[in-house]
């Protein structure tokens, strides 16, 4: 056993000496099958149409009741519920639930029918995406013109509002990214991924600005009708109010001398005076309530925070010049030497 072991080590080293051996005598196939493999990368990489990436990067952060902090226990004592001021603590527009908002067909319908600003003209985004993808000619063929859509979207017709069905599908299956970096934290990444760089730097943007407006809106408008209607109410009550002093005062001057023994004469004044002390009482309780419902509906208001935006050059998938030359030298050198010595093995094996 050891002599065998001996011999098949020695035939080891022989067989990678006749290995290197065989390889230096190949050199120069090796090095023209890699200035070959170079260049078919190096055409690749800048011949094929390069992928631009458009990413909005922003945390989202909403205070529901540490916001109100003493005025809320004051509030308490005082008898008011700041809980159903705030709306309570709504599970909503949780981080999840934002990711699906950016998916859903919605959003991605408003974002294709926004009008932007393409070399200081208005234009649909829809149109610009159907150029882009070349689907002009395909709609035609379906009597849909760009044209149409500048239309008023209660006049769609079944074929327009299917083929933005399909856009839609393509948009979500191909080119939008929607994912949190880290599953322990509030930040939210949105990316739309397209040849065409503009297209990816606008249709991020306004994607971005069409579902963060819906959700500032819908988080806000529980308080937001409360703070107007509480609004209304205080100013109707002022109204009264003044009304009803202003009566006061007339009555008052309506008996300059009174008659301590006249007791029906003072009777309207002193209804005048107990309507204005229940106003006064009224206004002072609304009052109240209206200073917590702005404090509610600022607390409310949900903040967000955007920590990178798309900018102009937008990274796309192209390889810069240095990596290439270093991937195709390295890679075309590894592909040579393992393709002449797979051709080495197989001779020898057919001799043998």
């Amino acid at each position: 056993m050891p002599a065998e072991e001996k011999m098949s080590l020695k035939q080891l080293f022989q067989g990678f000496k006749e290995w290197l051996l065989f390889i230096n005598n190949q050199r120069k196939k090796i090095g023209y099958g890699t200035l070959i493999v170079l260049a078919l990368i190096l055409s690749y990489n800048y011949l094929k149409s390069p992928v631009y990436d458009a990413n909005t990067t922003f945390v989202l952060e909403r205070d529901n009741m540490g916001g109100m902090g003493g005025l809320s226990s004051l509030a308490s004592l005082s008898g008011f519920n700041t809980s159903s001021l705030m709306g309570g603590a709504s599970s909503l527009f949780q981080i999840d639930n934002i990711q699906e908002l950016y998916k859903s067909n919605s959003m991605l319908k408003e974002a294709l029918l926004a009008k932007v600003d393409i070399n200081n003209k208005p234009q649909l985004l829809i149109a610009y995406f159907a150029k882009a993808e070349k689907l002009e000619k395909k709609w035609a063929k379906k009597q849909v013109f760009l044209k149409d859509f500048y239309k008023n979207e209660t006049e769609f017709s079944r074929a327009q509002d299917s083929l933005i069905k399909d856009a839609i599908k393509l948009i979500k299956k191909s080119y939008l990214i929607v994912e949190k970096p880290n599953r322990n934290t509030s930040i939210l990444n949105v990316g739309f991924s397209h040849k065409d760089e503009l297209l990816a730097k606008l249709f991020n943007e306004v994607l971005v600005n069409k579902v963060n407006t819906f959700y500032y809106k819908t988080e806000t408008l529980k308080t937001a009708t409360n703070l107007k209607i509480l609004q209304v109410q205080a100013d109707s009550v002022k109204n009264v109010l003044n009304m009803s002093l202003l009566s006061l005062a007339e009555l008052d001057q309506n008996i300059p001398n009174r008659n301590p023994l006249a007791k029906t004469a003072l009777v309207p004044y002193e209804k005048a005076m107990v309507d204005m002390q229940a106003n006064k009482a009224i206004y002072l309780e609304i009052v109240k309530q209206l200073e917590l419902a702005k404090v509610a509906h600022r607390n409310k208001t949900p903040l967000i925070q955007i920590i990178d935006k798309p900018s102009f050059p937008l990274e796309n998938s192209r390889w810069q010049f240095l990596n290439t030359l270093i991937i195709g030298l390295f890679g075309g050198a590894m592909f040579m030497v393992l393709s002449l010595s797979m051709q080495r093995i197989v001779l020898q094996a057919l001799n043998e």
